[in-house]
């Protein structure tokens, strides 16, 4: 098990504190929501980390702890157990271009967001072959998107989860069919290219049902002012935005094309303001602001909503959630107030 490193995080607890190298522990630690820093630079993550003897203020050695650090610059990341493995970031990244490569996608972008000074990273691969290209409706083609995260510093395990891409507006969604993979069950991280190679086959095999279930969310289709009031649902119980980001959620909503690449646009692929809507647009509205969000660095809270919007949205599309709730206006809202 792992300690977190509260030097970039504030942290509150009670009992004994000991500090050393900068590093504060505490025996309860209760993370606060901050805005973390992070950055999209390859150096950031190509670092070597390895772990020493953990040792108090006076240089004793602690039994039983190990202290997680970067070669590079001996700064502490973490606090682990003596048993604890330590998978390079390096190494998980280019162990999944390569499986990817084996299993025919040549073709992939790659996007790696590094956090807390190389304590944790979260990477994209979006596969751009044909493979891995559909639609839910015509011109609108979706993109397999391959999630990677890994973490020095405890935040996170290593793990890969499948999602989307949606190549009109780059917004990106989770999968919402559940697979299970190598990286769901309990490991330590030294996962071979082949349990690499079947996890990234499921996903795949996963994403395909994915497109399904969302071509059936192009089909439910609603009045333009009953789509307003779903966007009404998903501030309050989904999204929980603030007031600028709910006036810029309804914006994508009532300006189908703001929300679009600009080689996209005027092509109606979103519908019309005012026009016939359906579910599909208004979950591609929200996750258009979850891609704005991920561009700011926010991304604990974009992984959490994306869940959510695709734990939903996949219960409509299987028929086992109920829509028409939904399209109801709420009495705690005035949607009308945040169309600026």
């Amino acid at each position: 098990m792992l300690i977190k490193n509260g030097q970039s995080e504030m942290t509150t607890g009670i009992a004994v504190v000991l500090a050393f190298s900068s590093v504060i522990m505490h025996k309860h630690i209760v993370i606060m929501k901050t805005q973390r820093s992070f950055s999209n630079a390859t150096s950031a993550w190509q670092f070597t980390a390895a772990t020493r003897d953990f040792r108090n203020q006076s240089g004793k050695i602690w039994q039983g702890k190990k202290e997680v650090f970067r070669t590079d610059t001996l700064e502490t990341l973490a606090i682990c157990s003596p048993t604890y493995h330590v998978v390079q970031h390096k190494t998980a990244i280019e162990t999944a271009e390569s499986a990817l490569r084996q299993l025919g996608h040549k073709s992939f972008k790659r996007k790696v967001a590094t956090f807390d000074n190389g304590g944790e990273i979260r990477a994209t691969f979006d596969l751009s072959n044909g493979k891995a290209i559909s639609e839910v409706q015509v011109g609108e083609a979706l993109g397999f998107r391959l999630n990677l995260t890994n973490s020095l510093n405890g935040r996170r395990t290593l793990r890969a989860y499948g999602g989307i891409l949606d190549l009109i507006c780059s917004n990106g969604m989770i999968g919402m069919q559940r697979t299970e993979t190598a990286f769901d069950k309990k490991h330590d991280g030294t996962l071979s290219m082949d349990a690499y190679k079947k996890s990234f086959k499921a996903l795949l095999e996963a994403y395909s049902n994915d497109i399904e279930q969302l071509k059936k969310l192009n089909d439910i289709k609603f009045k333009h002012a009953d789509g307003l009031n779903m966007i009404g649902h998903l501030i309050k119980e989904h999204l929980k935005t603030t007031k600028d980001d709910s006036i810029k959620l309804v914006g994508y909503f009532n300006d189908p094309d703001s929300g679009m690449l600009k080689e996209f646009r005027g092509q109606k692929l979103h519908g019309e303001a005012r026009g016939q809507r359906t579910a599909w647009h208004v979950y591609s509205a929200a996750t258009a602001l979850l891609r704005d969000r991920e561009e700011e660095g926010r991304l604990d809270d974009v992984v959490n909503k994306r869940q959510s919007l695709a734990n939903l949205f996949g219960g409509i599309a299987s028929g086992k959630r109920e829509i028409k709730p939904l399209l109801l206006p709420r009495a705690d809202l005035k949607i009308e107030e945040l169309a600026i």
